[in-house]
């Protein structure tokens, strides 16, 4: 007779355990990627237990870290249905809140404070993906601990717990500035390496290096300082700090819903839909003031049986690769679109035939001159050498209507593509370079 001994509940628990741990997200990331999140978060979790051991924690800070907490929470609240674009940095300006309690309190609470928020908002916002959110939670984590750990090591006389008078209040204002400089720096440096392990070909100056993304930076920067100064001087005035942080978060969500809609997802250059509105502006405006104007539609050579034949992802860093020469070639004012395919369109303001000529030439050669490396995919590896043709139509008395203008570009660019490619036709004369 066999005799059937019941498995322990402890036992049984383990295999339930794993399959839980194996189901995670980040299993699926692929290396180094998964190696980097990994080792962050664990660098993260060992910095918060090391502070919290050695921290001696007096009610009083308690009291003050509940407190900024708080306010964290009701800025979350008040922006949580504002729908946030996926795939965009997003800024929920949660920092002003660790820079005060990385100022004000001990650096253990500067270590810990991203933690309670990242589970408050996987708790509010289950839609997240676990693992990224994690992941900022130890950068956020290692970025304000070590501005406070810095903070707190600066001599009295330029730092110290309140901001005094005169010249001290000046300097402790400048020391505040500095530590949230240094956890701006540790947090987007740490986030931007992970950026580039993902995405191979991310461009971190599109990423960060806009006037728009450094603008709000020193906002954000200002705000904290603004938080930490008030907050060292009395903590319940932080209350008054709060309705300028929950206004300012969702007009920058706004913002951001607002010029995602205006741009192509896979370019970042203006969507066809836009350029034409914004297009038909800039022409209405030279026929009002008689100003010069041109507009340009550029056309990639044998574009369609490069997509045949290598696919997708060849495709695509292909197109951004080549937007961002058009980018790089033409800063300032001149409104760039996509208008779908592989034809992208131009309106350049105040601009003659022959210095449109000119600039569609300079742009011509740039593109033919530089090869595009694949980095990823089944084809990473090749270099490709991409030429694209041009056709030119400036505005002149007869042109009522900016699509006269874009079907004479478009007649100028057949031109270009009928005589052999890898030209610039300009309407209505029909020669090319």
């Amino acid at each position: 007779m066999t005799t059937v001994r019941p498995v322990p509940e402890s036992a049984s628990a383990v295999p339930r355990v794993l399959r839980r741990l194996r189901s995670w997200q980040i299993w699926s990331v692929p290396n180094p990627l998964r190696s980097y999140v990994l080792t962050i978060t664990a660098l993260g979790v060992g910095s918060c237990v090391t502070a919290a051991v050695v921290t001696s924690w007096k009610p009083s800070d308690l009291a003050r870290f509940a407190a900024l907490l708080a306010c964290a929470v009701v800025a979350i609240e008040a922006t949580r249905h504002v729908k946030e674009i996926h795939g965009a940095l997003s800024r929920d300006l949660q920092t002003v809140w660790y820079l005060a309690i990385a100022v004000g309190l001990p650096p253990a609470y500067a270590f810990l404070a991203p933690l309670p928020l990242t589970v408050y908002k996987l708790w509010r916002m289950p839609q997240m993906i676990v693992y990224r959110r994690v992941f900022s939670n130890a950068t956020l984590s290692l970025a304000y601990g070590c501005a406070s750990l810095t903070f707190h090591h600066l001599p009295k006389d330029v730092a110290g717990t309140h901001p005094g008078t005169d010249s001290h209040a000046l300097a402790w204002t400048g020391a505040v500035a500095l530590c949230g400089v240094i956890g701006w720096l540790i947090n987007h440096v740490l986030l931007l390496v992970a950026i580039k392990l993902s995405e191979p070909t991310a461009r971190f100056r599109e990423l960060l290096g806009t006037r728009e993304s450094i603008t709000s930076d020193l906002v954000e920067l200002s705000l904290a300082v603004t938080v930490s100064l008030i907050v060292a001087i009395n903590a319940v005035l932080m209350v008054l700090a709060l309705p300028s942080i929950v206004l300012y978060r969702r007009y920058l969500m706004n913002a951001q819903r607002i010029a995602h809609a205006r741009m192509d997802a896979e370019t970042g250059l203006l969507n066809a839909v836009t350029w034409r509105r914004e297009a038909t502006a800039e022409f209405s405006r030279a026929q009002r003031t008689h100003s010069p104007l041109a507009v340009a539609v550029i056309d990639i050579d044998h574009f369609k049986s490069i997509n045949e034949t290598a696919g997708e992802v060849v495709r695509d860093q292909l197109l951004r690769d080549i937007a961002g020469m058009l980018k790089e070639q033409l800063p300032g004012h001149d409104l760039i679109g996509r208008f779908g395919g592989q034809e992208f369109a131009i309106l350049f303001p105040q601009t003659s035939r022959e210095e449109a000529r000119h600039i569609s030439e300079r742009l011509r050669d740039r593109i033919a001159g530089e090869p595009i490396a694949i980095e990823s995919g089944s084809q990473a590896g090749y270099v490709f050498r991409l030429t694209v043709s041009i056709g030119v139509a400036v505005l002149n008395e007869s042109r009522r209507a900016l699509a006269e203008l874009i079907g004479e570009a478009d007649s100028a660019l057949d031109k270009a593509k009928s005589t052999g490619w890898s030209k610039v036709v300009v309407y209505p004369d029909g020669s090319g370079e």
